[in-house]
């Protein structure tokens, strides 16, 4: 699985917890720990907690990450590499970590949380809810700054995205332009509507998204997106493509706006398909974007 397939499934991931989570219930392992200024050895099993752990400062404390954690700044070079979907219990067990940050992600469409061993086993595991807010990322990093003992740090590190978010509202224009977002285009096209914070980063940054009148995931046909007439199109940018060229190419969306005046806009995938502080990044390019557009297109 490339780092395009853990972006998509960040988001699919992000779909379902919005439509099973309350009907299904959560199995959250979150003990509460007495001495948490003791953790010195911490696994992460999914970047977006890497993310957070690394923002808190607490990045050397990291003895083993998921895949797609590596390349993630202020993660130390050379560790482990664990299969946090079938992870490998004694493997776990030998590498005597005080704590274990897991994503709902890890257990997604597995009866049997594949963690709970560990956690029968004493070993301490905290379950970081998948947000569909950024609210919920909030508390999300505020769960794992009080967890390792630097809750300060986590306070400090919300008020700046606060900060950021509303400096960005603030300079939004009163008018509004529509926008497309596309997150996939293989092998299907997905987007969203309400119920997603990238749909919330659309609004702050002065945007309204054709969707929005939507909920949650899902792949909308040709017509529906051309019948919209978006005046932008945001696309998430996966290594080793050209999202740009392929939207400009597809014969159906010649006659749509954004398409017809060149208004197609790639946004960083890390970025809008992790849920921790470094939403800004998208935030920012989403906002450029559409600040971008206002000017006159150049023949």
């Amino acid at each position: 699985m490339g780092n395009r397939d853990w972006g998509v499934l960040n988001l699919f991931a992000f779909a379902a917890v919005v439509l099973f989570a309350t009907g299904c219930g959560r199995d959250p392992i979150r003990p509460i720990l007495e001495e948490p200024g003791e953790i010195t050895r911490i696994i992460s099993s999914a970047p977006s907690n890497t993310e957070i752990i690394v923002g808190l400062g607490m990045g050397e404390r990291l003895i083993a990450v998921d895949r797609y954690s590596g390349r993630i700044p202020g993660v130390p070079a050379g560790l482990p590499e664990i299969d946090f979907f079938f992870p490998d219990t004694e493997a776990i067990i030998g590498l005597e970590p005080d704590l274990i940050f897991v994503s709902e992600i890890n257990s997604f469409g597995v009866a049997n949380n594949p963690f709970r061993l560990l956690g029968d086993l004493g070993i301490r595991v905290v379950q970081v809810p998948t947000s569909v807010s950024i609210e919920e990322i909030y508390n999300d990093i505020i769960l794992v700054a009080e967890t390792l003992g630097v809750r300060d740090r986590g306070e400090a590190m919300v008020a700046y995205m606060r900060e950021e978010i509303n400096r960005i509202y603030a300079g939004a224009g009163q008018e509004r332009r529509t926008v497309y977002f596309e997150v996939s285009s293989s092998p299907t096209v997905v987007t969203f509507g309400q119920g997603a914070y990238l749909n919330e980063m659309i609004e702050i940054a002065g945007g309204q998204n054709i969707f929005a009148d939507q909920r949650g995931w899902f792949s909308p046909s040709v017509e529906e997106i051309i019948n919209r007439n978006p005046d932008i199109i945001l696309v998430v940018l996966y290594p080793g493509e050209d999202p740009v060229s392929h939207i400009q190419n597809r014969r159906a969306f010649q006659n749509i706006t954004a398409v017809r005046e060149n208004r197609i806009y790639t946004i960083d995938e890390d970025s809008a398909s992790r849920p921790s502080q470094n939403i800004l990044l998208a935030l920012q390019q989403i906002a450029q974007a559409i600040s971008q557009s206002y000017r006159e297109i150049e023949p």
